[in-house]
């Protein structure tokens, strides 16, 4: 058994630790040279106000400034901490520094003995100084009792208020006081005193384990030495990061690389699994949740910036940061961060938060990359201005796609090609044959509707000149059902993909005109694509000149429904209208997409 003098030898870190002057307050430096300035233009105000998060040294500044103020031997205005003032304040003996917790002398009685004993003077230095911890938690009778002296005291007398909670203190106090704000320790600052506190007491640590500690800390010195403390004692003099996320029962930051990659491969199955062992050691799902959000909060800010200053996390982890950079754009990241931050509010609320957490994490690996529609555009601009590459990447498409069946293709009323002279339309095995097949970086859906196009166009039976196959065409109408339809009484022009049938007798122009449906039908099977049809009344070809080809000027169609005569191109300039119109209500993408590639459209 050791000897109870053996067992009270140690004092914890934050004790031992604490500073003794000015230059050894960390992350507080504003405030240090503003009351070291005071002091030294004999500027010391009766009344200060420390506010600020816990643990960021308010009650240690105000010792410091106590000590300060009362010492034998100032030495830059910075206690000696040797003289018999300054070892009476660290020893706790002084009888002219006073501190008082708030919490428990709160009320106005205790505040009447406050104002009692402040009328002597001090036994050994200049001031007396009362330090008011958690001040806040003074009644409002408290306060109101101390109004008169807060605001008129004795030349001797100090006061030093610590809050952290300032907004709970009435304003007549505040006004009365100057007030300093202490910030929260930043983690660097934390790690870097951690560093040189392990160094002196001979304790070595990893740099990963000091960034951790320095988190977990959350912006207080005190408790980021606690839990230094707490992993000494549970690793010893050599701590490592795994037995001290072991101590801390820490999420490992391997576990967050093994989610971001299940997310880049769309890996479901390595999700379920990672949410199981989340479970079975008991992690928080919050914590988790949170953890992942800074994990791609770090790649973005690499991604966007290109800055690693605003990343705490230690080298080795800030270069796996750097590599995950490329496999995400920045729409993706946000995308993810937006769904991971969606989680963790609904995990708060979930009567079943282990489902609501694996549906993230699922939701998470089913996410497919985006592509930005000014880089679509580009590429859509490139292809248009090479056919050649547009033809190679949809032949390199076509080899890899199924067959289209043909009666699917000629069912199809969707399908709408360009009738523009293009060398793309040659068979398919000779352009297989004749393009090479480039590296392109492309848009995969571009490529796959162009294909389409392209496909269902080279895969039908298409008549490539009209007047050639109109003997074989007539012969077949002969041969079906639906009769000759007397096609052979006509006389037939061919445009194109259209067909202009001058009749000058009513009967023939009449058979013909009622079985309009069925003869287009059949043209559409026989040439494999939809040929427009014109049906010409003429009357009399010998009173027109030969110039006219037979076809009068004023074209009229013949409507067997109201037995009148329409103008063809009042016809034209109607189709035209609702076209123009139709257009115009699309979105403005469509609308670029169907101007780029001359896109016609059957309305």
């Amino acid at each position: 058994m050791l000897s109870s003098e053996k067992r009270n030898e140690f004092v914890v870190t934050a004790r031992k630790w604490r500073p003794q002057r000015f230059s050894d307050v960390v992350g507080q430096q504003h405030i240090s040279t503003t009351l070291k300035n005071a002091i030294s233009s004999n500027r010391i105000h009766h009344a200060y106000l420390f506010c600020g998060p816990r643990g960021v040294g308010k009650t240690t500044t105000a010792r410091i400034l106590a000590r300060a103020i009362n010492c034998e031997n100032p030495k830059e205005f910075e206690p000696c901490n040797n003289c018999e003032t300054c070892i009476a304040v660290l020893e706790g003996k002084s009888l002219d520094i006073i501190e008082i917790d708030g919490a428990s002398n709160n009320s106005v009685d205790d505040v009447r003995k406050l104002r009692e004993n402040s009328k002597y003077p001090p036994s050994l230095g200049k001031y007396k100084m009362y330090i008011i911890d958690e001040v806040h938690m003074l009644s409002t009778s408290a306060f109101n009792a101390l109004l008169k002296t807060l605001e008129e005291p004795p030349p001797h007398l100090l006061f030093v208020f610590a809050t952290t909670e300032s907004h709970k203190l009435p304003a007549t106090i505040i006004s009365r006081c100057q007030r300093f704000d202490f910030r929260r320790m930043e983690i660097n600052e934390i790690s870097s005193q951690l560093r040189m506190i392990a160094a002196t007491e001979n304790i070595t640590i990893d740099e990963e384990s000091l960034v951790t500690i320095a988190k977990k800390a959350d912006g207080s010195m005190r408790d980021g030495q606690s839990i230094f403390d707490r992993i000494v004692a549970f690793c010893g003099m050599n701590i490592i990061y795994a037995e001290m996320a072991e101590a801390l029962h820490l999420i490992d930051t391997e576990f967050f690389f093994r989610i971001s990659d299940a997310i880049r491969s769309n890996n479901i199955s390595e999700m379920f699994h990672i949410a199981d062992e989340v479970i079975r050691k008991g992690y928080d799902l919050q914590e988790c949740m949170q953890g992942l959000l800074e994990h791609f909060r770090n790649i973005l800010t690499i991604k966007a910036t290109s800055d690693i200053k605003m990343i705490d996390s230690s080298a080795s982890t800030i270069e796996r940061y750097k590599s995950e950079v490329d496999f995400y754009s920045k729409a993706d990241l946000l995308r993810i961060l937006n769904i991971i931050s969606s989680t963790e509010q609904t995990l708060k609320y979930s009567a079943q938060p282990r489902i609501k957490f694996e549906m993230g994490l699922l939701q998470l690996a089913s996410l497919d990359s985006l592509v930005e529609i000014g880089e679509l555009l580009n590429e859509i601009k490139l292809l248009k201005s090479n056919p050649e590459i547009l033809n190679a990447r949809v032949i390199q498409t076509i080899k890899s796609s199924e067959p289209i069946k043909k009666n699917v293709i000629n069912s199809d009323p969707s399908l709408v090609y360009n009738t523009k002279p293009a060398p793309v339309l040659e068979k398919s095995s000779e352009v297989q044959n004749k393009i090479s097949e480039p590296s392109l970086p492309a848009s995969a859906e571009l490529v796959k509707d162009s294909a389409t196009v392209i496909d269902k166009v080279n895969r039908q039976p298409i008549k490539e000149n009209l007047e050639d196959s109109w003997i074989d065409f007539i012969r077949k109408i002969a041969g079906s059902k639906s009769g000759s339809m007397l096609l052979d009484q006509a006389k037939v022009i061919f445009n194109d993909a259209e067909i202009i049938l001058n009749i000058d007798n009513n009967f023939v122009y009449e058979n013909i005109f009622q079985k309009r449906g069925i003869l287009q039908s059949e043209l559409k099977d026989f040439y494999g694509k939809h040929i427009s049809v014109k049906l010409i009344k003429i009357e009399d070809l010998g009173s027109h000149d030969s110039s006219s080809s037979g076809i009068e000027t004023d074209v009229e169609i013949y409507n067997s429904q109201n037995k009148n005569f329409i103008d063809n191109s009042s016809i034209n300039s109607t189709i035209a209208e609702n076209n123009s119109n139709k257009i115009s209500d699309k979105h403005p993408i469509e609308r670029s997409i169907i101007d780029l590639f001359d896109a016609k459209q059957l309305f």
